[in-house]
């Protein structure tokens, strides 16, 4: 009985063990700079102004949204960001040019790294 009883107790010190790390949050955070965040986000309140301002159709939008669209895909792009981080800030983008510009938000739209979120690669 004592054998079993010890038998039991290994094996739920062993289970808790197993999930007790915590290596993944911290390689998320090292892939991450907020400096990176900190300009998309002012990328994507550029798209914000820029998408109050009058067009002609909604089609094609207007410059200032087509500028500030070609200057957020560069910098998402180019961003220290994990790939599902850059994915959420797409999304952001996108939705400030909601009805505004329909050739910048395909473009938004064909931007996500779907294929790398889906083969696991974070950064």
């Amino acid at each position: 009985m004592v054998r079993y009883l010890a038998v039991a107790c290994c094996a739920v010190l062993s289970l808790t063990a197993c999930g007790s790390g915590t290596k993944q949050p911290q390689a998320a955070a090292t892939c991450v700079s907020p400096k990176a965040i900190a300009k998309l986000e002012v990328d994507i309140a550029a798209m914000r102004r820029a998408a109050a301002l009058p067009r002609k159709n909604t089609l094609l939008g207007n410059a200032a949204i087509n500028r500030a669209t070609d200057q957020f895909l560069n910098d998402v792009d180019l961003a220290h960001i994990t790939n599902l981080k850059r994915n959420r800030m797409i999304d952001h983008a996108a939705g400030a040019l909601a009805n505004a510009c329909e050739q910048c938000f395909q473009a938004l739209e064909a931007a996500p790294p779907i294929p790398n979120i889906r083969m696991g690669v974070r950064c």
